[in-house]
């Protein structure tokens, strides 16, 4: 997305490209109001008539002098955004008589202007283009018009007219083609509501369907026209979470079949999780020993990670030792278990193994080791961070860094004072935006923390003050 100053350059580019006919600069301008999206063409017109931007297109009488009758489909097309209703009353006219896709976007985007006769010349224009391929550039544009008071009735008019050409059918299922999220959403919707759609069709789409909401779309059809096999076989295998969901919900637990429910029982998903214990119970199964078993199998890790976080979210117990052993696995989704598992357990003897699975873990193992040693920090001291804070690798740096200063406090002020000091300006970046404790009075060796750090980062401004005040050091730093 350009920044409205960008933008008002383009414009002014695309105005002298017009005037000097060069090929090239022309062919820019077109590529731009032709391939950025609908939101962003509305908001380029809104950008063209903007007060500090409208000397961007030039001056009326620039268009007025015959610029305009001689400079084809493009200059009628950035015409149409002039600030001046009169120029873009005549863009209007020369891009109805014309068949190029750019003409049919800038049309369609004056069918919200706030001049009436250039709104309704821009209306009666969009009403007779209508081919597919024209629609596909026009409704985007007008789908978000509909959004607004004026022009807001074009989109019904313009749908009612492709539907007399086309057919309801043939139209729809154009506009489910859309590469439009909005538009193709609105298509998918309407399509299932008027039964445009069948239910083997949206068996055949919601596998390779990406967009989220089409994808709901597409289940709950599924979940509500379909027999149970149908059901079982779209939706339990889908890979959204919530088709896996609703597969679960819609069906009972004596039509799904068992290795489906116990494959769901460490499935990604914590509600999918959820209603598969539900199932495995209610056919009359153990789903705690099935986790057990699981668990201590010797499947991937990462199946034996979410195994054990559903045991534990059936009820289960898993005795802190068992824990432990977990964060010493070399295995991350296994560490990863054993830690979240540690979460409300961990004792101070653990601190050595945790910082050490913080200096080598991934980033993920690493915060929630983080997680775990904050719950007692009383258990570790800066001394304890000393193979992070003086490691070559500034990641391992940051970790120390992003430990010590969640203690708050002072300690986040003075952690935010080291990382300044850092000979990496990435890293000396995080702590540009200090903290000083507003309730709080530093202890000794915070204070003489303090006393040494500030000289070394804020010589003699007014910053080191403020924070030596704040920490009741006056003279001393």
């Amino acid at each position: 997305m350009l920044a409205t100053a960008e933008i008002a350059d383009r414009l002014t580019d695309g105005a002298a490209a017009v005037l000097s006919r060069a090929p090239g600069p022309l062919a820019e301008i077109e590529d731009w109001l032709l391939l950025t999206s609908a939101r962003e063409l509305l908001r380029i017109d809104r950008t063209a008539r903007f007060w500090r931007h409208r000397d961007a297109l030039g001056t009326a009488r620039f268009w007025k002098s015959g610029t305009l009758s001689a400079s084809g489909h493009l200059g009628a097309a950035l015409a149409s955004m002039h600030g001046d209703g009169r120029v873009r009353e005549t863009a209007v006219g020369i891009l109805s008589r014309t068949d190029a896709p750019v003409a049919d976007r800038m049309l369609a985007v004056r069918v919200t202007d706030h001049v009436r006769p250039v709104r309704e010349a821009a209306t009666r224009a969009v009403l007779r283009r209508t081919s597919l391929t024209q629609a596909d550039q026009i409704v985007p544009v007008l789908h978000l018009i509909e959004e607004r008071t004026r022009g807001a009735e074009a989109l019904p008019l313009y749908l009612h007219a492709l539907a007399g050409v086309h057919g309801e059918a043939a139209l729809w299922s154009r506009l489910r083609g859309s590469t439009t999220p909005g538009v193709r959403r609105t298509a998918f919707q309407h399509s299932l509501t008027n039964e445009l759609l069948s239910v083997g069709d949206a068996v055949a789409a919601l596998p390779r369907e990406h967009d989220r909401i089409v994808q709901s779309l597409l289940a709950h059809a599924i979940a509500d026209r379909a027999g149970p096999d149908v059901v079982a076989s779209a939706l339990l295998h889908d890979r959204s979470a919530e088709s896996r969901v609703l597969g679960l919900v819609r069906l009972s637990a004596d039509l799904l079949d068992p290795a489906d429910v116990e494959r769901l029982l460490v499935d990604t998903g914590v509600l999918v999780r959820m209603w598969a214990q539900q199932r495995y119970q209610e056919q009359g199964r153990d789903a705690l020993l099935a986790y057990q078993d699981v668990a201590r199998g010797s499947g991937a890790p990462a199946v034996r990670a979410r195994a054990y976080r559903g045991l534990v979210e059936a009820g289960g117990m898993v005795d802190r030792e068992a824990a432990l052993d977990l964060v010493r696995s070399t295995e991350p989704p296994l560490k990863k278990a054993g830690l979240r598992l540690l979460i409300g357990r961990a004792v101070p003897a653990d601190a050595p193994l945790l910082v050490e699975v913080l200096r080598s873990g991934t980033n993920r193992v690493a915060r929630l080791a983080s997680e775990v040693l904050l719950e007692m920090p009383a258990a570790w001291s800066d001394a304890d961070l000393l193979p992070l804070t003086s490691s070559l690798d500034p990641d391992l740096r940051r970790r120390a860094w992003w430990l010590k200063r969640n203690r708050s406090g002072w300690h986040e002020t003075i952690a935010d004072l080291e990382i300044l000091l850092d000979h990496d300006p990435d890293l000396a970046t995080l702590g540009r935006n200090v903290t000083i404790p507003q309730f709080a009075q530093p202890t000794e060796l915070q204070r003489d923390q303090l006393i040494a750090l500030l000289p070394l980062v804020w010589p003699e401004t007014w910053r080191k003050s403020r924070v030596a005040f704040a920490a009741g050091l006056r003279g001393d730093a």
